[in-house]
């Protein structure tokens, strides 16, 4: 991928290759001056004749040592580790012996150093195409030879070589450089690579070459996200056309559009503008999560995905307004025997829609709408609780437990007047046959009071809270810069030679499992359809039959039928 590192290899021997125009082996001692070398050597240093620190570090600079800056921006160990490798091989360490004039030992690079550098880097170079400089710590030191001829110097054991290291931590080079040559699939090159640090998104590109957009998608077994959201995507389209046959049921049929239905026909409004954007996905899936080859979707680069964002936050919002809405409702109604919101539409309207208005007007005055997870934009990660899922939570916890309190209400009063029918019926049944029969009549008039708004409080808190859970422990592995250095692992995996589903395997256990990210994604989508199931009875094809007959009727000039309004407690 990169071949900048064909120039570095040459560092580690170059110092020794140049002594093969020298004449003798003695050489000369003189303190470190160059710069090359300076956060690790601070030593007497062993030179060549005829060649200085200066000479040998500007031999070495138009080989191409500055672009050594690309390793700390790989990989700071293996810099590290490479550059003390290499100026212990290029300097060695002059230790005078004590009483004797213009006589020194030298001491070399040693063993453990070039281990070390193996180890740390051997893996980086082959990802890039460099695999001949991984040191050979079993071979002599490069170039020694010339000087101690026929078999050269070995790397020397602990104890008794030149050991180097950082004289200051964290000040290896950090300005990025032309790299660019090629790109392994499936990456593609940088197509803003270039000197001084430009890139076309560097959280998605590394030194001349991109991941790119859907980048997850590249992440996973070839083709799994891609079924796996088409199937979440057909279930929302489900969805959504669900959603919108229980909206027209309640906005057509007459008695459905007053109180307390009319509660429900704000509901399902809500839960289908949740459904209806899989539309913007649904025929141009990567237009919506890309912005061009590399970069994902924002709000400020496509107004696609801007618009269907604001729909999306809106939708949520209102619609749990509104379940909350009808959650207190039921309350009032069966606890207190109040109808206070049947003379309140107009605060509910405010509250419901001026609350999802608030919360959509946040975000996208933030910037925070994007394309991060699956097929539709919505709120970052990184502003997603406070913009997007507290308000939500404000509504539904507190909801959920006004309506388990109703419940609870409903159980006791109906143990009481159970009570009292027992009485009654001890005369002709025996004690246990009368206790059954009255545990009976208490749970199913329980249920048959609660059990469709429990149902759907149910379904909302649950939504919510795995899709929240799955936000923020789950999603946050698919941040890009949290994954680079398993993305070099998964680079690795594929230069050599296995198949993109190893590869992928192998970095599984660093990203989301796949089956709980569709199955967060398919909790989701499937909100129509339950709230289509919970609050759609063969009733309502009934009363769909009497419309039309009533419209045949009018047609007629015969009149139309009017009809017993139903009672809320079988809505």
């Amino acid at each position: 991928m990169i071949r900048v590192f064909s120039k570095i290899a040459t560092m580690a021997s170059l110092a020794l290759v140049l002594m093969k125009s020298t004449t003798e082996a003695l050489g000369s001692s003189a303190p470190y001056t160059g710069t090359l070398c300076k956060n690790y050597v601070n030593y007497e240093v062993w030179l060549p004749p005829n060649h200085t620190v200066e000479s040998i570090e500007n031999e070495i600079t138009a080989m191409g040592i500055p672009q050594a800056s690309a390793l700390s921006q790989i990989n700071e160990d293996c810099y590290e580790s490479f550059m003390e490798y290499v100026c212990s091989t290029a300097f060695p360490r002059v230790e005078p012996i004590v009483g004797q004039n213009n006589v020194f030992n030298v001491r070399f690079a040693c063993t453990s150093t070039c281990q070390t550098a193996v180890t740390k880097c051997s893996q980086l170079f082959t990802v890039f195409h460099n695999e001949t400089l991984i040191p050979k710590c079993d071979s002599p030191i490069p170039g020694s030879s010339v000087y101690q001829p026929p078999n050269g110097v070995a790397f020397q054991p602990d104890g008794a070589c030149n050991v180097v290291h950082p004289l200051e931590k964290g000040s290896g080079p950090t300005n990025r450089t032309d790299l660019i040559t090629t790109c392994d699939p499936p990456f593609i090159v940088d197509p803003m690579t270039g000197p001084g640090g430009s890139t076309a998104n560097q959280m998605y590109c590394m030194h001349g070459c991109c991941l790119p957009c859907p980048a997850q998608y590249h992440l996973y077994r070839e083709g799994a996200l891609e079924t796996g959201f088409k199937i979440t995507n057909t279930i929302r389209a489900v969805s959504m056309v669900l959603a919108f046959l229980l909206m027209m049921t309640y906005l057509c049929l007459d008695d459905k559009r007053s109180h307390p239905s009319a509660l429900i026909l704000f509901f399902s409004i809500g839960v289908f503008l949740f459904s209806v954007v899989i539309l913007f996905p649904l025929f141009d899936t990567h237009g919506m999560q890309c912005a061009d080859a590399i970069n994902p979707s924002t709000q400020q680069n496509n107004l696609r995905c801007a618009i269907q964002g604001a729909i999306l936050i809106f939708a949520s919002v209102a619609t749990c307004a509104w379940c909350t809405a009808l959650i207190l409702n039921l309350h009032l109604h069966t606890v207190w025997n109040s109808a206070w919101f049947a003379r309140k539409y107009w605060l509910l309207h405010i509250v419901c829609w001026g609350f999802a208005i608030a919360v959509t007007v946040v975000a996208l005055v933030l910037g925070e709408v994007k394309w991060e997870y699956a097929t539709l934009c919505l709120v970052s990660q990184d502003r997603a609780s406070e913009i997007f899922f507290y308000p939500l939570a404000v509504m539904i916890f507190p909801a959920f437990l006004v309506h388990v309190l109703t419940f609870i209400h409903i159980a006791r009063i109906t143990i009481l007047s159970g009570e009292d029918s027992e009485t009654m019926s001890r005369s002709t049944l025996s004690a246990g046959a009368a206790a059954m029969i009255s545990h009976r009549r208490h749970v199913i008039m329980a249920i048959r009071i609660q059990w469709r708004a429990a149902l759907m409080a149910i379904c909302a808190i649950v939504s919510v809270m795995l899709y929240w859970l799955f936000y923020f422990i789950q999603l946050r592995k698919i941040n890009p810069l949290a994954l680079q250095s398993h993305v070099l692992e998964f680079v690795f995996c594929l230069r050599t030679g296995n198949p993109h589903d190893s590869c992928a395997d192998v970095l599984a256990p660093h990203l989301p499992p796949y089956g709980l990210m569709i199955a967060a994604e398919s909790v989701v989508s499937s909100v129509g359809t339950v709230i289509f199931i919970v609050f759609f009875k063969p009733a309502l094809v009934i009363e769909w039959g009497e419309k039309f007959s009533s419209l045949g009727y009018l047609l007629s000039g015969k009149g139309k039928q009017k009809k017993e309004q139903e009672q809320f407690f079988v809505i």
